[in-house]
């Protein structure tokens, strides 16, 4: 009786750290629509509003509730601190603190982009530079949720046939 309630929960073990691997796969793509929406809303406030730079960031902090918009006004908060740095070094700075809490992979190198771009030109570059990068940005979003259906299910699948697997080897 012990020996399979054993073997059963080394399954449950397995399948869930599979179904943890695709939970973090969708939340990868959850966190990504939240900067796509932040940084949508930061183009609007710059297009619709004509706010500066920094003051669009700062609203952008304090409407949107996500870890990027707090980025984004933590960003703002240092312009605004005037502590001596360009643009890009406080962007670099802030960017390094969000994705070390970020579940973003290979996304992030549009934020480095974003940030190299930003905050150099006029008004009209700065709008094209957003929405660049929203474009660039959704279709990374559009890859990842077609990659979640196949390697969500493929994680899943995984964990539980290798709990399976795990529990023939052992008897």
């Amino acid at each position: 009786m012990m020996r399979a309630v054993g073997m059963a929960m080394i399954v449950v073990a397995c399948g869930g750290l599979g179904f943890r691997q695709a939970l973090l796969y969708s939340r990868r793509i959850k966190e990504g629509e939240q900067v796509a929406r932040s940084v949508q809303l930061l183009l609007s406030e710059i297009r619709f509003r004509r706010l500066p730079l920094e003051e669009a960031l700062k609203r952008v902090g304090t409407v949107e509730k996500s870890s990027f918009s707090s980025f984004l006004g933590r960003v703002a908060v240092r312009l605004s601190g005037c502590d001596g740095g360009s643009f890009y070094a406080i962007w670099s700075e802030e960017l390094d603190e969000y994705l070390r809490q970020s579940l973003l992979g290979d996304e992030a190198e549009l934020l480095w982009y974003l940030g190299q771009e930003l905050g150099q030109f006029d008004l009209e570059t700065q709008l094209g530079t957003l929405v660049r990068f929203l474009e660039q940005w959704r279709m990374r979003i559009e890859e990842l949720k077609a990659q979640e259906e196949k390697k969500g299910r493929l994680y899943r699948y995984l964990g539980v046939f290798a709990g399976f697997f795990l529990v023939i080897l052992l008897m």
